[in-house]
């Protein structure tokens, strides 16, 4: 299969919002990150896409691991703030007072204390040459921790720039 570029270009449009919205640590940085899906059951791995310029992404390269947090609602405001602060220039995890945790199976990063599931990952692949603004990478599940049910937990949803919001009603289809 061949890759052709498009005919045209399309401008960026948000009507696919909102995304839920992980939490990324890599080594003991953080930082919240909505462009994540799952790729494979089996083996089970992740997609994540990380915009260029973050520190994160420098460390992701560096280590080659990264843990995916899914938090709680009522994490949200440090969430957020972790991402409008540089782990280039202070240690998010003490500045929102976090605790972190070692992991399993990463050797050089953290885990932050209170998600309701976390997801323990080892680069597979990074995939370069597919956008100009950020970095895409493969990651493989190596260990996970917690369980809660999707019934059961309030994720932070990403709507636009500056706003959030979480489930409030669910709907289960019967045949």
């Amino acid at each position: 299969m061949t890759t052709r570029p498009p005919t045209e270009t399309i401008p960026y449009n948000t009507n696919y919002f909102p995304m839920h919205l992980a939490f990324l640590t890599v080594g003991e940085n953080m930082m919240p990150i909505a462009h994540w899906m799952v790729i494979s059951k089996e083996p089970f791995r992740f997609m994540i896409a990380m915009q260029l310029g973050n520190h994160s992404l420098t460390l992701l390269r560096k280590y080659q691991e990264a843990a995916i947090h899914f938090m709680p609602w009522r994490e949200r405001e440090r969430v957020v703030r972790a991402g409008y602060m540089s782990g280039d220039f202070t240690n998010k995890a003490e500045r929102l007072g976090y605790i972190l945790l070692p992991a399993d199976k990463l050797q050089h990063t953290k885990l932050v204390e209170g998600a309701d599931i976390i997801f323990e990952t080892i680069v597979l692949k990074e995939l370069p040459g597919i956008s100009h603004e950020f970095a895409p990478f493969v990651l493989n599940v190596v260990a996970i921790h917690g369980q809660a049910e999707a019934t059961e937990r309030q994720p932070i949803l990403f709507m636009k720039e500056y706003e959030f919001a979480t489930t409030g009603e669910g709907w289960r289809f019967r045949r």
